[in-house]
């Protein structure tokens, strides 16, 4: 929970992931810190995706964030919370000013008062609609103990006095109840290590603590639900200590919970086995800190939620390394001016599971996660890796005869997007899309890695119909909510046989004000219609806006011919919505509207490719460096593009990128001794990026573009001079750009 690295590293050590007994060693950090699976450069590896093989709706585990809210709850914006669709939050008022029980001298003042109140407001936001979320209360941060308490602190139950605590916990529940807000009891924080509980992992005084707290929690409210130990790390007989003494105690928690797993699949699988083992009842397992502060990018996060989606893990929440504790950020996945990063778009692509999930492979530290969703029209894969990997991974979609409606004359529509590791990022980058052939059932997607840190999303929806003409013909009777699928509201009906119509099935409605609805992706969509001597008029509209009138009256017959063709869209999602207007022509004999089908036509523009260019490509042409003074090269750099870097340290030097394209963005080593540069496109306004880091990313990207005009451009970058005041050094060293043409 602490954002400070020096008391992370001091836990670390304290801690061994599965051993036998706890050691003190520097050997743990080894053991707790997951393992590359691959070095990075590996050889080019398949992940599979059988669509066969469906599998129970995405839980949405990993969805949760600790500390990630403002003081009071309202940040971030809900347009930024939603879309992640999060299922779990925690905190309990760390870091506010006061020390919370502590600092009032171990009683109710305004320093215990203020950080409940905080907590109490997050969570009020947060489980009610349209979130519907879990909060773990940290009850012992709302005590005081949250790594700033004195070094006199007295703590619960030393010298066997429990009378405080037990003083606490009855005012803290009391507290809660009255406000009406339901929370979940996370008891202790990490109570292996001096930093929380300095009292000893699993001692006497610390089940004296435990029981006392859930002792009284349970006699003030039968119905709480208690989360424990908190764990800082997954250690299997730190876990089975815990659970052999609370169950003889009659005090085990209602959820298990633990912090870092390396793999939660296997950490899960352990857990379960520990509690059968303990004859205890399964209970829900919980990971309320995920990811170590040099995991928080997108190609580990998208592979370590990969992993939590196939746990048995029912919730997690991403851990805070900074902007402790009320900045809103959700840890950084957020700028601090509120604009998306990398780790905003994983989330927002892993909130858009939905469906079921379905069977995949991994290789080579590459994981894929996907669900399939019929009502949307659409199944999603989200491919991350653990090991820095570069090669091209190909994901190898199977069984597509299980999913028909993916499936238009032969092809499917495959999108391919990239998840840089940049902060802000406005969105993702197309990396291709289009209707590709399904051969033998199955279609593979090649996804080259640009960079180790990146993730992708890989989009399968429905075909873009008749080969080379690019039209979709949608049946009336294709219903959902999804993409190129109907929604009828009341007072609609369906008759099947019908031999002149597409389909034989015509929906139809003679009331008036009835409604339809049909989704599509695409750039244009023709309604087919009946026309007969019975038809009344409807009104039709494209994405809100003016309706325009169709008769649909003929004195003759004509069950499937085309009533009206929309003007040439945008290309993406629309929805056309059809109402009965109630109203006739005066020779018809009737108000009936009924519907056969639509087609859309979906035009597939070349996709945008990136091409990579390195930082000691020279020239003064299209796609190359330019460098005036001052300037150094350095070659065989192992983690930078190509091997080099081209450097300098003194201020006011340039250099210039020349390149003909919609976007460039720049890589350059962000690391302890680099400095601000400014960056400006065709002589506009500079922006600067700090690339000073704690730890070293030689070829993250810093800096990317707007989408600009396709055509010439040129990027200038410029050193200002300027550090961070935790910088050592006035470096900027420069990798390479990815341009966007």
């Amino acid at each position: 929970m602490t954002p400070h690295t020096r008391l992370r590293f001091a836990r670390l050590i304290r801690l061994v992931r599965r051993s036998a007994a706890p050691v003190l060693a520097i050997a743990a950090v080894v053991a707790l810190t997951p393992l590359p699976a691959a070095p990075a450069n590996a050889a080019d590896a398949t992940v599979t995706v059988d669509l066969s093989r469906r599998g129970r709706v995405p839980t949405r585990a990993g969805a949760g964030f600790l500390y990630g809210l403002s003081q009071n709850g309202s940040g971030p914006a809900d347009g930024l919370l939603q879309p992640l669709r999060p299922t779990l939050f925690r905190g309990g008022g760390a870091r506010i000013a006061g020390h919370g029980w502590i600092g009032d001298g171990y009683t109710a003042g305004p320093g215990y008062q203020v950080r409940l109140t905080s907590a109490l407001d997050q969570a009020r936001r947060v489980t009610a609609a349209p979130y519907g979320a879990a909060y773990h209360l940290l009850v012992s941060d709302v005590w005081g103990a949250d790594t700033e308490q004195p070094a006199s602190t007295v703590y619960p139950c030393d010298n066997g006095d429990c009378a405080n605590w037990r003083t606490f916990i009855g005012r803290l529940v009391a507290d809660v109840r009255a406000s009406g807000v339901p929370v979940r009891y996370d008891i202790w924080n990490e109570p292996e290590g001096t930093s929380f509980w300095p009292r000893g992992v699993n001692s006497a005084q610390y089940f004296q603590m435990w029981d006392t707290a859930v002792n009284e929690i349970r006699r003030l409210d039968p119905a709480a639900v208690v989360v424990g130990p908190s764990f800082g790390g997954y250690n299997r007989t730190w876990i089975n200590d815990f659970l052999a003494r609370t169950k003889a105690d009659g005090t085990l928690p209602n959820v298990l919970n633990w912090h870092f797993s390396g793999d939660p699949v296997a950490d899960a699988a352990d857990a379960r086995s520990l509690l059968s083992a303990n004859g205890i009842p399964a209970m829900p397992l919980t990971m309320d800190e995920y990811l170590f502060s040099q995991q928080q990018n997108p190609g580990y996060l998208a592979w370590y939620l990969g992993r939590l989606a196939q746990s048995d893990i029912s919730a997690a929440a991403h851990a805070i390394w900074s902007d402790c504790c009320v900045a809103g950020t959700l840890d950084s996945v957020l700028t601090s001016d509120q604009r998306p990063t990398g780790q905003w778009w994983v989330y927002q692509a892993y909130a858009q599971m939905t469906g079921n999930l379905v069977a995949t492979t991994n290789a080579n530290g590459v994981a894929v996660a996907a669900a399939a969703d019929q009502g949307q029209g659409r199944v999603i894969a989200l491919l991350g890796n653990q090991a820095g990997q570069t090669g091209t991974t190909t994901v190898a979609v199977s069984g597509l005869s299980s999913a028909p409606w993916l499936v238009v004359n032969g092809t499917v529509r495959v999108k391919v997007e990239r998840i840089p590791h940049q902060s802000p990022l406005s969105a993702p980058f197309v990396v291709s899309e289009g209707d590709v052939a399904v051969t033998g059932d199955a279609v593979a997607v090649p996804v080259t890695h640009a960079s180790g840190t990146d993730a992708y999303t890989i989009t399968l929806t429905p075909g873009g119909g008749t080969p080379g003409a690019g039209t979709v013909t949608v049946d009336g009777n294709t219903t959902g909510s999804g993409d190129l699928q109907f929604q009828y509201g009341p007072n609609w009906g369906l008759t099947t046989g019908v031999p002149d119509m597409y389909a034989g099935t015509a929906n139809w409605s003679h009331t008036a004000g009835a409604t339809a609805t049909f989704r599509f992706t695409g750039t244009q969509v023709a309604l087919r219609a009946v026309r007969d001597v019975d038809q009344g008029r409807m009104t039709v509209s494209v994405d809100g806006d003016a309706a325009q009138t169709v008769d649909d009256y003929s004195p003759s017959r004509d069950a499937s011919g085309v009533v009206w063709t929309s003007a040439v869209l945008s290309s993406g999602s629309h929805t056309l919505t059809i109402v009965n207007t109630g109203q006739r022509n005066s020779q018809s004999g009737g108000v009936n509207i009924a519907l056969d089908r639509a087609d859309v036509s979906r035009q597939a523009a070349p996709p945008p490719t990136v091409v990579t260019v390195d930082g000691n490509t020279t020239g003064s042409g299209d796609l190359q460096f330019q460098y005036g003074p001052n300037w150094g090269l350095t070659t065989g750099v192992p983690d930078m593009y190509a091997g080099t870097a081209n450097w300098s340290y003194t201020a006011g030097a340039t250099a210039t990128f020349r390149f003909t394209g919609t976007r460039v963005a720049l890589r350059a080593v962000r690391d302890r001794d680099q400095q601000i540069i400014a960056l400006s496109v065709d002589g506009g306004p500079e922006t600067t990026v700090d690339d000073y880091s704690p730890t070293r990313d030689a070829s993250g990207v810093v800096w990317t573009s707007p989408i600009l005009p396709s055509g010439a451009h040129t990027l200038r970058v410029r050193l200002t001079g300027v550090r961070n005041a935790a910088s050592s050094g006035d470096n900027a060293a420069l990798d390479s750009v990815d341009v966007t043409r």
